[in-house]
């Protein structure tokens, strides 16, 4: 059932509320600090196999992170190729209260289990809500076990859309527009829809007393992935993470990868940027798609063979042409 809730309407300690200006969560950036130097190259965590695992982030605030498994998020599968990486689904945040827990997404539907029995080693509390960043399946396609669960599920009205779409069971029955919030157990958790990107639904899951931010796969520790097929934008993607450093955060948890600090996302909006503007270059001058990508040099920014690499290559023609416009 889609639950709708006007503005200042309470629902199970939930909250939606239109913070003008992103209220006390904003501050300003000063031009210089977009501008700031910082390394081109982005220098990613050498992962190795092993089983999933929970970490603290701050108090009260964990990330569960893997499985590490090779070749892709599920692992080898036959006739799959194998890039020689290893990779993890998305990573999960958990944020305790007194009154109950958090979960911001959930990975495969076979990992919810595990995700689960990791909660239990960190609080008692029984998970309250579920809040998605987006759609995908290595974030969310474990929502229809939550669902199961009696769990409410909360997400942008896009990313309700967008499961629809695909047909992909455990869409949210909570849904907002631009932001909301969670309150529970004297706790606020905001959700920011801060524009488009790797979809059109990216939703950025704020931390407001502890400073910590989680974006899904606007930012991630490997190269960004524009998914052309539910409203990305590689235009937009840099607006979108303009808006996410007005944010007053200092600490990220990201969609894959180790938790960084606000510096590692401005270094890669700009390594993004200098991607974005070689790639303009070379479609304004008509270069065949068939040498773009060499002619991109991804290993100057470290993007060259990320875990997230051949997924940005299956959209090659949409980022070609959003680029030649």
């Amino acid at each position: 059932m889609l639950v709708k809730l006007p503005e200042k309407t309470y629902y199970g300690g939930m909250r939606f509320t239109s913070f003008v200006g992103l209220g006390g969560a904003v501050v300003l950036v000063a031009a210089a600090a977009l501008t700031q130097q910082f390394p081109l190259r982005q220098k990613t965590e050498k992962l190795a196999t092993g089983p999933m695992r929970v970490d603290k982030v701050k108090d009260g605030l964990f990330v569960i992170r893997g499985p590490f498994v090779p070749c892709g998020t599920r692992g080898c599968r036959p006739g799959g190729a194998d890039d020689k990486l290893i990779h993890e689904p998305g990573d999960v945040a958990l944020r305790v209260t007194s009154e109950g827990a958090i979960l911001i997404d959930d990975k495969y539907p076979e990992n919810v289990a595990d995700v689960l029995a990791l909660v239990k080693t960190v609080t008692q509390q029984p998970v309250k809500f579920l809040l998605n960043t987006h759609h995908h399946g290595d974030h969310a396609s474990g929502n229809a076990n939550i669902r199961a669960m009696g769990i409410n599920i909360v997400g942008h009205k896009n990313i309700r859309a967008n499961f629809l779409r695909i047909k992909q069971p455990g869409e949210p029955n909570i849904t907002f527009a631009d932001e909301g919030a969670v309150y529970l157990g004297g706790v606020e958790v905001q959700l920011m829809y801060l524009g488009r990107g790797h979809t059109n639904g990216d939703t950025v899951i704020y931390f407001p007393d502890l400073k910590t931010v989680h974006t899904g796969d606007l930012i991630i520790d490997a190269m960004p992935v524009i998914d052309y097929s539910a409203g990305g934008s590689a235009i937009e993607f840099i607006k979108t993470i303009d808006n996410l450093l007005k944010v007053d955060f200092d600490t990220m948890i990201p969609g894959h990868g180790r938790v960084m600090n606000k510096d590692d996302v401005r270094a890669y909006r700009n390594r993004f940027a200098e991607m974005n503007r070689r790639a303009r270059e070379l479609a304004h001058k008509k270069v065949p798609l068939n040498q773009f990508q060499a002619a991109l040099k991804l290993d100057d920014l470290g993007w060259a063979d990320s875990v997230s690499t051949s997924a940005w290559v299956t959209s090659l023609q949409q980022y070609y042409d959003e680029m030649g416009r």
